[in-house]
């Protein structure tokens, strides 16, 4: 068995990633309680992916163009409040 330590970037990338993830979680599940939908409905509704918050929760990573994807649908709704 090899041993690979972190390196400090590696543990920092990770740190990062895992904090724009739990943010995001977090901007999603502000969203669906405010509109009064699932999160299930969310994900089909942003990205057409009906299991995208379960995935998310459970560690699975998404892809730069799914977050963008999630992120301007969050923002065209900001725009709309502020409206």
């Amino acid at each position: 068995m090899v041993n690979c330590p972190l390196t400090k970037w590696d543990f920092a990338h990770y740190c990062s990633e895992m904090t724009q993830i739990s943010d995001l979680l977090l901007r999603i599940q502000a969203y669906c309680q405010k509109e009064g939908i699932a999160e299930s409905t969310f994900g089909f509704r942003a990205v057409n992916d009906g299991k995208l918050v379960k995935k998310l929760r459970a560690g699975h990573t998404i892809t730069l163009r799914t977050f963008n994807r999630i992120e301007t649908f969050l923002a065209v709704d900001e725009e709309r409040e502020a409206a």
